[in-house]
């Protein structure tokens, strides 16, 4: 306390008695001339109405805008002048937003004192806007953005050369737009026929006409021949050459033509005749090849479980391999392991699980996947994959490759009920395969309602597209599904062209891509409109009351990475439209692809696609982009898949079916031969009574005219002789023909 009374003694009397503190000389300088700088300024003013003329008609209010940065400017010079050395740049941003603003107050005249002759900005004002008004608007802006350009090159230009980019891009897509390709299209064809038409030379009425040798023409010319009979021009009169009409088919797209040839056959009536419209036929499954016959390896199994149990047992984790858990495939073998329980002298580090018996504890999940490497090495396989979790069970899944693998064939799925079932309820079943357990595996596109493959190089994601293709053409016709594929490299889906089901002709190059994504959306849209003119919500409560169905539409894209690569967002903006909105149209997306990156299968499009499949890819990363979570590494290959569904929490090992050349060959022969694939017509053969009562009538039919004729003739030979009982003969002729009439009729 005594401390603290002196100190604040010593403090007041350092205020009161003791020296003052030393006056700075720079600022007792810097306050006089600015003193003196203001004074002097405000003296001139005053005093000086020349100088308070010339100041207001120089910049008027500009003043303001520039006293400021002036005196921000002298104050950074005397201060903060190294500040000012390495910000040079705002400096002269600043300095060009003092001039617009005094630009802008350029535009504005009061008209009275002063300011009857100048500007609020002044002379100088009006040199950077000044009147007329458009230009000195176009004067301001073109300061407001070169001045960034020039003095942040590094920063403001990559932001320019991105706007710039954005515009180009619009102005591309207005120039692309289909409305402006067909009025070129319509405003090139009047010129060319306005070219051909002061071309064409005048033809004096007596000069007869020669025939062009043109065969279209000829043609033309022969067909009108055989129309009409041939007449004799008179004289005065020109022959007419029939004038051939160009094929502007060649102008619109393909996919154009189908979605207006659909919405014709909405306002057609629907044929009942079969003879004209005969229906569509199913190929049988004796076109597909016969599955491989299954053997018998139950003892095989069974030693395999034993040798996991002793593996296990050896490295302290005690399981047990129920015989009733083994499950066989076609690729793979599961076995589902009971974690053991160990007692505290063995498995005291581990956790005491909760119903524990006699101080013991069981066998931790974790334990067992620690030794992945081991199982695989007593089991003499290169790859196992364990499952923490078998679903649906409280076991652990050991999957592990089968030593006698066989091929799943398309015949094998197709024929399973559950195909048969789904084909019958009218969805669109495809074939994967055979799961883990050797039973079929059978989706429904239309209930998906969307899928997404991916894989790398040989790993059997073009056998799986192809047997996908291969299930629908099994189960559906052509009044029920049209398919649209997209190939970029032209081996893997023009094996299908000529297929009555498709809607274009297989398209391999991009702009045939983006052309086909538009004509679907247009089809979206267009079926949106029908389902809303009946009431339907769906494509399938449409075809239950409509008189002619509507054709469910499948997309099928081979290599999704080259065609994204080059339509970049626009094509993947068609893409994800299609997925939200096609499926209550019937339109259903298959996209496949071997490089499943980020920016292939973007976050928009997984989110909107949720069943997938995925082969054999290259890294974790792939996987995770894929399914979302690892495992796809780790794949067999030759058809090994893993298939995430909406209604699975986790991917299942399925393995694909297998389709060969020679079955796409004959599926399609099947559907190009109308003999075999359309119902034939066949002509009803009467009954043989039928026929019997048919002869008779027409037996008595005859004889009655042979009766009729011969009593007109008995009649024309009395009125020769002038008998005079002539009306009496024809009354009773008229009674034995009424006679003969209700005899007939009678019969």
């Amino acid at each position: 306390m005594a401390r603290n009374h002196e100190g604040r003694r010593r403090s007041s009397s350092s205020r009161s008695g003791g020296k003052s503190s030393p006056v700075r000389i720079a600022f007792v300088i810097d306050g006089l001339v600015l003193v003196t700088a203001v004074l002097a300024l405000a003296i001139t003013m005053f005093l000086n109405p020349s100088a308070r003329t010339w100041a207001l008609e120089s910049l008027a209010y500009g003043w303001v805008p520039v006293g400021l940065w002036l005196g921000a400017l002298v104050f950074g010079l005397r201060y903060h002048i190294r500040f000012f050395a390495r910000q040079w740049q705002w400096w002269v941003t600043a300095a060009a937003g003092a001039a617009i603003a005094v630009g802008v107050l350029s535009f504005f005249h009061p008209g009275f004192g002063i300011f009857a002759d100048v500007s609020l900005g002044g002379r100088w004002g009006t040199v950077l806007g000044g009147a007329p008004l458009s230009l000195g608007i176009a004067k301001l802006v073109i300061l407001a953005v070169l001045m960034p350009v020039v003095v942040f090159p590094r920063r403001v230009g990559p932001l320019y050369a991105r706007a710039f980019e954005q515009v180009g891009q619009s102005a591309r897509f207005v120039a692309e737009h289909s409305l402006l390709k067909r009025f070129r299209g319509a405003i090139a064809q009047r010129l060319k026929s306005r070219t051909k038409d002061t071309e064409q030379p005048s033809i004096p009425a007596s000069t007869p006409v020669p025939t062009p040798e043109t065969p279209a023409v000829e043609s033309t010319v022969m067909v009108v021949a055989e129309a009409k009979p041939v007449q004799d021009n008179p004289p005065n009169q020109q022959e007419v050459v029939p004038e051939v009409q160009q094929d502007t088919r060649s102008e619109t797209s393909a996919i154009d033509g189908f979605v207006s040839e659909e919405l014709s056959l909405y306002a057609e009536l629907v044929d009942p005749n079969s003879v004209s419209n005969p229906p569509w036929l199913l190929p049988g499954a004796d076109l597909l090849t016969a599955s491989e016959p299954v053997g018998s390896n139950e003892e095989s199994l069974i030693a395999t479980a034993r040798l996991i149990e002793d593996t296990l047992a050896s490295y302290g984790a005690n399981v047990t391999v129920p015989d009733a858990s083994i499950q066989s495939g076609p690729r793979l073998n599961r076995f589902g392991l009971d974690p053991g329980w160990l007692s505290d002298g063995k498995g005291g580090s581990y956790e005491q699980q909760d119903g524990g018996v006699g101080g013991r504890s069981r066998v931790r999940v974790q334990a067992i996947l620690a030794r992945h490497n081991d199982l695989a090495l007593a089991l003499k396989t290169p790859t196992i994959r364990i499952q923490p979790t078998i679903p649906g069970e409280s076991l652990v899944g050991l999957e592990v490759p089968s030593p006698t693998p066989r091929k799943v064939g398309l015949k094998e799925v197709v024929e399973s009920q559950a195909f048969v079932d789904c084909a019958a309820k009218g969805g669109l079943p495809i074939a994967i395969g055979l799961d883990i357990a050797g039973e079929p595996e059978v989706l429904d596109l239309a209930g998906l309602p969307h899928l997404l493959i991916a894989g790398s190089t040989g790993s059997g994601k073009s056998v799986c597209l192809n047997s996908i293709v291969a299930s629908l053409l099994v189960s559906k016709s052509p009044y029920q599904l049209r398919l649209l594929m997209v190939d970029p490299k032209g081996v893997e889906l023009t094996p299908f062209d000529g297929l009555p089901h498709l809607a274009v002709p297989t398209v391999q190059e991009f702009k045939g891509f983006t052309e086909s994504l538009k004509g679907l959306l247009s089809l979206m849209q267009q079926r949106y409109t029908r389902l809303a003119e009946v009431g339907a919500r769906n494509i399938t409560g449409y075809n239950a009351t409509a008189g002619r169905r509507m054709p469910y539409v499948v997309l099928v894209v081979d290599e999704l990475a080259e065609l994204m690569l080059a339509g970049g967002r626009e094509a993947e903006a068609n893409l994800v439209r299609l997925a939200q909105m096609g499926r209550a149209t019937g339109i259903h997306l298959m996209l496949a692809t071997q490089r499943p990156t980020v920016d292939v299968v973007t976050g928009l499009l997984k989110a909107n696609i949720a069943t997938r499949i995925a082969f054999t890819v290259a890294s974790q990363t792939d996987s995770r982009v894929i399914l979302d979570v690892s495992g796809a590494e780790n794949l067999l290959g030759r058809g090994d898949m893993l298939l995430l569904e909406n209604q699975s929490p986790q991917p299942r090992r399925v393995q694909g079916t297998f389709v060969d050349d020679g079955e796409v060959s004959r599926l399609v022969e099947f559907w190009r031969d109308p003999s075999q694939s359309r119902l034939p017509v066949l002509e009803v053969e009467p009954d043989e009574e039928e026929i019997d009562c048919e002869e008779i009538v027409d037996e008595e039919i005859d004889d009655a005219c042979t009766e009729d004729l011969e009593a007109d003739d008995q009649v024309t030979d009395d009125g020769d002789t002038g008998d005079g009982d002539t009306g009496d003969e024809d009354t009773d002729d008229e009674d034995t023909d009424d006679e003969d009439t209700n005899d007939l009729e009678s019969e």
